[in-house]
């Protein structure tokens, strides 16, 4: 079933919604407005991974998303929640209040990540990046990057494996505009149905990134491309879509589901 995550950013400086001013009481009401347009599930963030972008201290981001999941697991107790998250007690509280995904952009899952996923019998996405966020954009050399891309993430699905994970608690996400050029960027995305050999859903999240871009524009002006890269992603086989506009998107899914139903 193709699927829309909504991205609730409760961050300061996240690269198009981010805001100093945030309150659980906005982003309740931004929640609510996502689930109205027809979100399947959310994504909370408490740590900017723009490039270029500063790790934030477990305890302020601790402070950012807990009391959050807190309030959106007691309002919408079915609601599915992910948590983008690093580090592990701050992954290890979101499970605990309600959160169902650990959507994990390190590129580095290790085994208390995987221990602690199986505890909880929750579901995990790997991602393909390299280095940091400080550092990735240093770090786009490929030899063949839609090979090297699939590899690395059957090698972080084989690692899942064989610390107990079953292949239905993982979702794997190529990292659009993580360690990639622009250019690199639409050859993974033309070419992302060659992922869909690891047998595990296929997150994309591409919504606003700055390969997105035309000249002399910014993050809010980038829904037209944005939807037409998220229809090549669903044409390439996407079985999730991470997105920060939910209306238009769903629109854009109905319509697909309905012609790709057409005979």
């Amino acid at each position: 079933m193709l699927q829309v995550m909504a991205i609730v950013n409760a961050t300061p400086d996240s690269f198009y919604d981010g805001n100093p001013q945030n309150t659980i009481a906005g982003l309740l009401t931004r929640a609510e407005t996502f689930i109205k347009e027809g979100a399947d599930l959310l994504d909370i963030g408490g740590e900017s991974t723009r490039p270029g972008s500063l790790p934030v201290d477990e305890a302020t981001e601790r402070t950012r998303v807990i009391p959050l999941i807190k309030a959106l697991h007691q309002r919408w107790p079915h609601l599915p929640l992910s948590l983008d998250t690093t580090k592990i007690t701050v992954a290890e509280e979101g499970l605990e209040n309600g959160v169902q995904i650990i959507n994990d952009v390190s590129g580095q899952p290790n085994a208390e990540l995987f221990q602690l996923i199986k505890k909880f019998n929750a579901k995990l996405v790997l991602m393909h990046t390299r280095g940091t966020p400080k550092n990735m954009q240093t770090q786009t050399d490929y030899a063949d990057l839609v090979l090297e891309v699939k590899d690395f993430l059957a090698e972080k699905i084989s690692q899942a494996l064989s610390a107990g994970l079953k292949k239905e608690q993982l979702i794997v996400d190529p990292g659009f505009g993580f360690a990639k050029t622009r250019a690199q960027n639409y050859v993974l995305l033309k070419n992302l149905h060659k992922l869909k050999v690891l047998g595990v859903p296929l997150l994309a999240a591409l919504s606003r990134k700055s390969f997105l871009s035309v000249p002399n524009d910014t993050a809010q002006d980038r829904l037209p491309q944005t939807l037409a890269a998220n229809w090549v992603a669903l044409e390439q086989g996407a079985d999730m879509l991470r997105v920060h506009d939910v209306a238009a998107t769903r629109q854009l899914l109905n319509f697909y589901q309905e012609l790709e139903r057409t005979k």
